[in-house]
């Protein structure tokens, strides 16, 4: 016997063009499906984000207009761009300060003032992104004492727009 038939025959080293076309194929598909995946996280992630930024926004905004508010001793509203107009009683120092919270270029503004001589300390962006007419207050009894009044604020956040609404009335309100 030689020795050439005397050895099993040995299987050649290396793929098929059949075996690497089904590997291609298989890891393009899973690589589009990863691709898929990983933009569809990337949207739900901005959604999540964007919305997350809009409600603490509106969060923060409408508790300073809360606090400020109920410590009023006069409240007065007419319009947006002219805003709500909230009289705080007199501090220890015997200053009475004016909160004016008004709608300007898409944002929700707060403007402090001194009473009497109206002297402005400061004023601030509380919300970047106000929708249009995203800054409304209505008296929900007019006519009744104490005043009651509904705030809303809506941004306009990308891509569902973020409204907090609230009703306040005043402690201190003086008839």
């Amino acid at each position: 016997m030689n020795k050439r038939s005397a050895q099993p025959a040995r299987r050649r080293r290396g793929y098929t063009l059949a075996e690497l076309m089904v590997s291609l194929s298989i890891f393009a598909f899973s690589s589009t499906a990863m691709s898929s995946l990983m933009f569809a996280t990337f949207n739900t992630n901005r959604h999540v984000k964007s919305t997350t930024d809009g409600s603490a926004q509106a969060e923060i905004a409408i508790r300073r207009i809360i606090e400020t508010t109920r410590s009023a001793a006069d409240i007065i509203y007419s319009s947006p761009s002219t805003g709500l107009l909230i009289q705080t009683p007199p501090d220890s120092n015997n200053l009475s300060y004016i909160f004016i919270y008004y709608a300007q270029n898409n944002q929700l503004r707060e403007r402090i003032q001194t009473a009497g001589s109206l002297t402005l300390i400061q004023d601030t962006v509380l919300v970047d992104a106000l929708a249009t007419n995203g800054f409304t207050v209505t008296r929900t009894n007019p006519g009744t004492f104490p005043e009651s009044y509904s705030v809303q604020i809506t941004l306009a956040t990308t891509p569902v727009a973020v409204t907090r609404t609230v009703t306040i009335t005043g402690r201190n309100l003086t008839q």
